[in-house]
């Protein structure tokens, strides 16, 4: 379970189905109990597969194998792969990296300040909150202009914008991740 988690609504029973068998139990029990929603205060998303599953095969080099099952605040996706390994879809940097090789541990470090070092921006994450708002559940920060365009990686060089049509937009000027 999470634990600063704040639901947004539940997950589709048809989705937990169709993916109960595909992604790791841990999943499945926070999709039956939890829903959707966003926990690391907004930081990281609980996201349907469906909304984002075509994106991805689309958009990412192993698309093929991966299943969308968390977001973040810039709109990275964390993709479940064969079943247990976690990697990380940077579309605004157009790089993917491996996270952990199972859903528990990723779970049990999650809120640890050197594991979110690491692999968040929560400093940056923090400034735009504070200069701009807590962003709605379709929502992402976006750089303008985006990274692989020239934009800087500042708080002073972000938009909210709607997240697929962000990732869209990226990999559309920039392409595929991973090729």
């Amino acid at each position: 379970m999470i634990s600063d988690f704040l639901k947004v609504a539940d997950m589709p029973k048809e989705v937990i189905e169709n993916y109960k068998d595909k992604v790791p139990v841990e999943l499945v029990v926070i999709w039956e109990n939890q829903g959707l929603g966003t926990f690391l205060n907004g930081y990281l998303k609980v996201i349907n597969p469906d909304d984002y599953i075509e994106l991805i095969k689309d958009s990412y080099f192993r698309g093929n194998v991966a299943i969308p099952i968390f977001a973040t605040a810039f709109g990275d996706m964390i993709v479940c792969e064969e079943g247990k390994y976690l990697r990380m879809v940077k579309y605004k940097d157009g790089v993917f990296m491996t996270i952990f090789e199972n859903l528990p541990l990723f779970l049990q470090f999650v809120n640890e300040p050197d594991f979110a070092d690491d692999y968040f921006e929560l400093p940056l994450y923090n400034e735009a909150i504070e200069q701009y708002g807590l962003l709605d559940y379709d929502q992402c920060f976006g750089f303008v202009p985006l990274l692989a365009l020239g934009g800087f990686k500042d708080v002073d060089h972000l938009d909210k914008v709607k997240m697929y049509e962000h990732i869209l937009l990226i990999t559309t000027l920039v392409g595929r991740i991973g090729m």
